[in-house]
């Protein structure tokens, strides 16, 4: 009866010790950053519909946000009103400008894509950035302010 104790002593202390080594590793891992959340988290853009992303946001240590977005509204939009950009968490919106075909604009035609570039500060390269990023455009087809949000989260680069 004594042996079959010690057999199932000595299985229990094997595994104790394999779980104990295996621990040790996922805390030596995460200490030197391998298993950081931060490197794991994908990149990602989020725009949906009227106002569609065309690609992720490239975010500087400059402090500039450059979305790649399409004007699906259906009919030519404006950008122009004090306040028309705001965000949140990581980003503290400075100024923003409306590019089309490398232009400076405040006027989006129906179908075009078009470079929405925010200021948001300074930012520290290699951080993550998460931000949510409203934008209120003028619908000349009817006369009536649209809000519209989307998100970006990344890298700084």
């Amino acid at each position: 009866m004594r042996k079959k104790g010690q057999a199932a002593m000595e299985f229990l202390m094997t595994y104790g010790w394999a779980i104990i080594v295996v621990l040790a590793a996922i805390a030596a891992l995460a200490y030197f950053g391998v298993l950081s959340p931060a490197n794991l988290l994908p990149e990602r853009t989020t725009f949906p519909a009227p106002i569609q992303h065309l690609d992720n946001a490239v975010i500087s240590s400059d402090g500039t946000v450059t979305l790649a977005l399409a004007n699906n509204v259906g009919a030519r939009i404006e950008i122009n009103s004090t306040g028309a950009v705001s965000a949140t968490d990581d980003c503290d919106v400075q100024s923003y400008e409306v590019r089309v075909d490398g232009a400076p604009t405040e006027e989006v035609s129906n179908g075009a894509n078009f470079i929405l570039e925010i200021d948001c500060g300074t930012l520290e390269s290699g951080d993550r950035f998460s931000s949510d990023i409203s934008i209120t455009y003028l619908n000349t087809a009817s006369g009536l302010e649209r809000p519209h949000q989307g998100s970006v989260q990344g890298r700084v680069n």
